[in-house]
């Protein structure tokens, strides 16, 4: 049996303690008090408060939030409907999967809880499971997509505040390595000479020329060829760009029309895309397409064989649409890399165009020309 509580603590909820006037909740479970002020009926109604969760028959849906609707409107209802909304912005389902994969912790932590009793706590809480286990991008990745995901329950008038958008994530680094000219050149003059695999010359010759991806470039079909213009409907965005065949960087003596007719000139009738097979191999028949994997794993292979595979951070096949932007940006400027890229947003370009510092500055004297 208990300790008979004192004359002043008499009448008051367990673990609640007046001392001259001022009101103190201690935690049972490790003694550690909680000030509650002078307020006598305020500290009576946050002591019952804990004390229901201290043992455990806290219920989170009060009754304020019940007359408010906010019960109604938890994180599970939120996020069947933010799928639709995904769905009405014409986001590819490879990418729902994607937000489905992202937000899985986050409902199995928060799922019955109404949508605006999250906070910045708790979604930093969140985060921190993948920043502990050292899964720095991953955390980058749900922590984009629940900026997201409360931004648009702010514009259906769930909840009021963003608490994702307040979280940072630190130690976050840039995965790839920058693709400069010279290493590009060294690549290309690998693959060139790969007898087994012709297409590899071809697919990164498209690549700088096009600045495209490289899913889109596994697509280009011959039928996307005509009236002298390379037809093009970009499968992340779906932005339409048509480029003349007569595109050409001053770095290299091709056009893009002479790169299509050397893909052209495989020696296989009617080919499935530009990019294709040249002979029967791996279970894939001449002529079929090529898997988007299949162009990255190749281009490491001569990148490596080119000397370029060393370090933590080595350049992938997508660094090719980065160089690309750069030399048309030196050439025509950045108005016209950014439309060959495809963005809507000069900002986005810029970040394709940022050489991450893959290159020299060169600082010479007024009078003195740089060598």
């Amino acid at each position: 049996m208990g300790r008979r509580r004192t004359a002043a603590n008499r009448g008051l909820p367990p673990n609640l303690y007046q001392r001259r006037g001022y009101y103190a909740w201690r935690d049972p479970r490790d003694g550690k008090e909680y000030g509650l002020g002078l307020d006598k009926k305020s500290a009576i109604s946050q002591a019952i408060e804990a004390n229901l969760l201290v043992t455990g028959h806290y219920n989170h849906h009060r009754l304020i939030d019940r007359v408010t609707g906010a019960a109604d409107r938890t994180c599970i209802d939120w996020h069947q409907r933010y799928m639709h909304i995904l769905e009405a912005r014409d986001v590819k389902p490879r990418s729902i999967v994607s937000a489905k994969d992202q937000l899985r912790a986050a409902m199995k932590k928060w799922g019955n809880k109404p949508l605006e009793h999250i906070t910045v706590l708790d979604v930093a809480d969140l985060l921190k499971t993948w920043t502990d286990a050292g899964k720095i991008r991953m955390a980058s990745s749900v922590r984009s997509r629940l900026v997201d995901f409360f931004r648009e329950a702010i514009a259906a008038g769930w909840t009021i505040s963003n608490p994702a958008d307040a979280t940072k994530i630190h130690g976050l680094k840039t995965k790839r390595g920058r693709l400069g000219l010279d290493g590009f050149k060294a690549i290309l003059a690998s693959a060139e000479k790969d007898t087994k695999r012709k297409w590899a010359g071809t697919a990164i010759k498209l690549a700088i020329l096009t600045g495209q991806r490289r899913d889109d470039i596994s697509n280009f079909k011959p039928t996307d060829v005509y009236d002298g213009y390379l037809h093009i409907i970009q499968e992340k965005t779906q932005t339409r760009l048509r480029l003349s065949l007569s595109l050409k960087l001053k770095e290299f003596p091709w056009t893009l029309g002479d790169v299509i007719d050397e893909c052209m000139k495989s020696g296989v009738k009617n080919p499935e895309t530009l990019i294709h097979a040249r002979q029967f191999a791996y279970r894939i028949s001449a002529g079929s397409k090529l898997r988007p994997e299949l162009l990255t794993r190749v281009f490491a292979d001569h990148r490596d064989t080119a000397g370029l595979g060393d370090g933590p951070n080595p350049p992938t096949f997508h660094e090719i649409r980065s160089l690309s932007g750069r030399l048309y940006e030196e050439a025509y400027g950045e108005r016209f890399a950014q439309q060959i890229l495809g963005h809507r947003r000069a900002s986005t370009t810029a970040i394709y165009l940022d050489t991450r510092g893959s290159e020299w500055t060169t600082v010479s004297p007024p009078n003195q020309s740089a060598k």
